[in-house]
């Protein structure tokens, strides 16, 4: 397969895609769990998916926090000279544990994504002297489950250090209290104790 610059600056300059109609109030929101791309013998295509992946279909995405929601999903997609190109926002909300205070607290995890996908093997494989295009994900069996993509951007918008707050004071390492809750004295005892009086020494 040859791709040139001028193939995927066509993909991403495409014209938005036209909004897909409200959904009615009080009408279920479409299961994406199982939904996927099939860009076996497609030359074009032009979808929209809008829906969500309930919780416990992300599974990875549940081995990393406490709790979450399930995950709301606007997607556009758009293939042509043999670029799929993935557009939208995922988001969905999970508990985790704060690093410093060890208090459970719900997080929003907002996605926007702009990805390009390439049907077929990667030229760049264990046996090819093709450079790698690192902005490019190719799909071997020509399918893109929708679920997969959804879970992945979700885990990469998680913080590596979960903090309830930025500024969350954390435990006291001496009597645990959390900080945030009430004040610790045990830095004052410690400066008023018998060897306080060593800090006011000096060296020469």
């Amino acid at each position: 397969m040859t791709m040139t610059h001028r193939d995927r600056d066509a993909v991403l300059s495409a014209d938005p895609l036209p909004a897909e109609p409200e959904r009615a109030e009080g009408q279920p929101k479409r299961d994406l769990s199982d939904t996927e791309i099939d860009l076996r013998g497609v030359r074009r295509l032009t979808r929209q998916f809008r829906g969500v992946v309930p919780a416990v279909r992300l599974q990875e995405l549940s081995a990393e926090v406490e709790k979450s929601s399930a995950a709301d999903v606007v997607l556009a997609a758009t293939f042509t000279n043999n670029l799929l190109r993935l557009q939208g926002t995922v988001h969905a909300e999970v508990e985790r544990v704060c690093a410093r205070c060890l208090v459970p607290f719900a997080t929003p995890l907002q996605a926007a994504l702009d990805r390009l996908f390439v049907p077929g093997p990667d030229p760049a494989g264990a046996d090819s002297q093709q450079e790698m295009v690192v902005e490019l994900t190719y799909l071997e069996d020509y399918r893109l489950p929708l679920r997969t993509v959804v879970e992945e951007e979700l885990l990469l918008a998680l913080p590596m250090i979960p903090l309830c707050q930025q500024a969350c004071a954390g435990l006291c390492a001496t009597c645990g209290v959390d900080r945030n809750r009430e004040p610790c004295h045990c830095e004052d005892a410690a400066m008023e104790g018998p060897f306080a009086v060593l800090k006011n020494l000096t060296t020469n």
